[in-house]
């Protein structure tokens, strides 16, 4: 895979994965005025960022069909070229998106951050100077656009530390049904100190209840068991610990419920037979709530700071669907003017007709429903980090692609640019 095309995926897609991958739709009513000149307007975005012009996507989408790996700019009515429009579309929605929540929240961003997260990428990702102009040249982006992108990163990655950091405290309420319904993972159970000999037949089981007598010391029950017994603590003088279904029944169920200092047996189980004496029961215990408090609020916090970030994706999505407006021309899913049936444009008609998943002739997108959150440190495959439903076009997959992309996969979560995949120019 090029440097460019790793460094396009890396940067300008992995930017909003974690946080902001699913698309809400809201319908809205008296739609303002769109400004002359743009095509795309997201309310309520700081210095007119929001204000997205015809020219910002035009550079937007051929960035995106460079990023795809594709040879060409594919032309209107081609089967690529709907894909291509609306990843270019959402990538613009991306940063205006971003960066109005970024001012609403009041993240910010500093250029020795900036400088420093470009570093890392650069270190990473680039093997030497010359590969990472050889991207610039490649990809359609200078500069600029380079550090908007990597300031996206740094204020997704500090807007998700805010989010989940913001939950410190679990409910007592949670910690106790927790507490009640895993009582298990708490409770220790019952265990018997015991003397045991284990014979392969009656007649030797028989001799050593014989040799043992009513009440045989500790020392005299040890030599039978080493004269005698064929089980592995015959070597420990016959002396084990025996806990529920530690051996077969009927000895096993025998041995835990039996009194102590009282030999029994000979109890055949299976091919064999036991003769045992319990001489200590420790008794099951459950460690009391306030034990085990913390250690619960370490189980759970992190589920509570996962389910915050799903709650903020969500309003996320939703309150800037309803502040983006679009020209008819341009849009998307994530417009608040969009009115769709659900059916891609670039799919076959014939896909949504009676019967298509049974022609083997269609090819047809997979049925899918609008993307949910995904959960904080999630992962997507290429298409999910463009923000697309459906995955850009490629040229045919080499070998070293397919060790960058499960690299990808493998990855523990998208906000770190660095981590995203292996080292490019390959």
């Amino acid at each position: 895979m090029s440097g460019a095309r790793k460094f396009g995926l890396i940067v300008f897609g992995a930017i909003l994965v974690a946080l902001f991958a699913g698309i809400a739709l809201a319908q809205g009513i008296g739609n303002p005025t769109i400004p002359s000149g743009d095509i795309i307007k997201v309310e309520e975005v700081p210095d007119d960022q929001g204000n997205i012009s015809e020219d910002d996507y035009n550079r937007s989408f051929t960035q995106t069909w460079k990023r795809g790996g594709l040879q060409s700019a594919p032309k209107e009515g081609d089967a690529q070229y709907e894909q291509v429009r609306e990843a270019a579309i959402n990538d613009l929605l991306d940063q205006a998106w971003l960066t109005g929540e970024a001012a609403e929240l009041g993240v910010t961003s500093t250029d020795r951050e900036l400088d420093n997260e470009l570093a890392t990428i650069k270190q990473d990702q680039f093997p030497t100077p010359e590969a990472f102009n050889d991207f610039l040249k490649e990809s359609g982006f200078n500069m600029e656009e380079v550090r908007d992108r990597v300031r996206l990163q740094v204020l997704s990655r500090k807007i998700q530390d805010k989010i989940t950091t913001s939950v410190t405290e679990v409910p007592d309420a949670e910690i106790e049904k927790f507490y009640e319904s895993s009582q298990a993972s708490f409770t220790t159970p019952e265990t018997r100190d015991i003397e045991l000999i284990v014979t392969n037949n009656q007649a030797a089981a028989d001799k050593a209840v014989e040799e043992l007598g009513d009440d045989p010391s500790a020392e005299e029950f040890a030599k039978v068991a080493r004269e005698v017994s064929v089980h592995a603590s015959k070597s420990e003088g016959g002396t084990t610990v025996a806990t529920e279904g530690a051996f077969p029944d009927p000895a096993g169920a025998d041995i835990m419920s039996a009194e102590t200092a009282v030999i029994g047996g000979p109890v055949e189980a299976g091919e064999q037979f036991y003769v045992y004496r319990v001489t200590k029961v420790t008794p099951e215990e459950t460690k009391p709530l306030d034990e085990v408090r913390e250690q619960i609020t370490q189980q759970l916090l992190p589920t509570l700071q996962q389910q915050a970030m799903t709650d903020f994706v969500a309003d996320y999505n939703a309150k800037w669907t309803s502040r983006t407006f679009c020209e008819e021309d341009y849009l998307v899913a994530r417009c608040d003017n969009f009115e769709g049936d659900g059916r891609l444009e670039a799919a076959d008609p014939k896909c949504y007709e009676a019967g298509a998943g049974k022609n083997p002739d269609l090819a047809c997108p997979a049925p899918i429903e609008l993307p949910k959150p995904m959960a904080p440190g999630g992962n997507s495959s290429a298409a999910g980090l463009l923000g697309q439903t459906q995955g850009l076009p490629q040229r045919p997959v080499q070998p070293a692609d397919a060790n960058a992309d499960a690299a990808a996969g493998a990855a523990g979560g998208a906000v770190d640019l660095s981590q995203i995949t292996g080292a490019a120019g390959q």
